[in-house]
């Protein structure tokens, strides 16, 4: 668990035990639904959560909160994709198991209450297709009482599942050009990242 964070990419990322891949069947929401159905669920979902606690992260410790700007961008979105509101339906498990990668500046809109704006990842499949999804978290200032807010999310598909895609059990033990990945496996953080950019456009490393 790190409470602690400092700007740039997180020490040791590359270093953390691999993640759990989250696995949706796709229809948690209701089978056939247009994407508007599907972002009006998703938004339907997120309101209920906003009367909450929070969502916890194990990595961080921290309790997520959802206000009302963060349900708007990931709610009841036109922008949204329907793999990006259909992952609302898990996103007590995203949450949960998510890692924190990249802590930086609010350096688009300078906002003096916003202390830090966090990158974490998690690892989603749906119907045999992998996908990396990218939690956008806010932490305020203490005069805000908002703490560490949720407030957006990006998903992107992994076309094929990485060679350290592998169930969370077993150990590799001959090479798998294109593991598939199903209920019970994990990936490890390098492979995960692969293709993803930090804020600045650089990639991790």
């Amino acid at each position: 668990m790190t409470t602690n964070w400092s700007f740039g990419q997180r020490a040791g990322l590359f270093d953390l035990p691999s993640l759990p891949i989250c696995t949706l069947h796709g229809d948690e929401f209701g089978r056939d639904l247009s994407r508007k159905a599907l972002a009006k669920a998703a938004d339907h979902k997120l309101r209920g959560l906003q009367q909450s606690a929070g969502l916890f992260n194990a990595d961080t410790g921290w309790m997520l909160r959802i206000n009302k700007n963060g349900r708007s961008k990931m709610g009841d979105n036109p922008q949204l994709t329907p793999v990006e509101s259909q992952a609302i339906a898990g996103i007590e498990r995203l949450v949960e198991q998510a890692v924190l990668a990249e802590t930086h500046g609010d350096v688009e809109h300078r906002n003096p209450q916003v202390l830090a704006i966090h990158r974490l990842y998690a690892a989603l499949e749906i119907r045999g297709a992998l996908y990396r999804i990218k939690w956008t978290v806010k932490s305020f200032a203490a005069v805000v009482g908002q703490g560490e807010t949720l407030h957006a999310l990006q998903a992107v598909e992994i076309e094929n599942a990485p060679l350290g895609t592998l169930p969370a059990h077993e150990a590799p033990t001959v090479p798998k050009p294109q593991a598939q990945p199903t209920t019970g496996r994990a990936i490890s953080v390098r492979d995960l990242l692969i293709g993803a950019q930090r804020h600045d456009g650089s990639p991790f490393g």
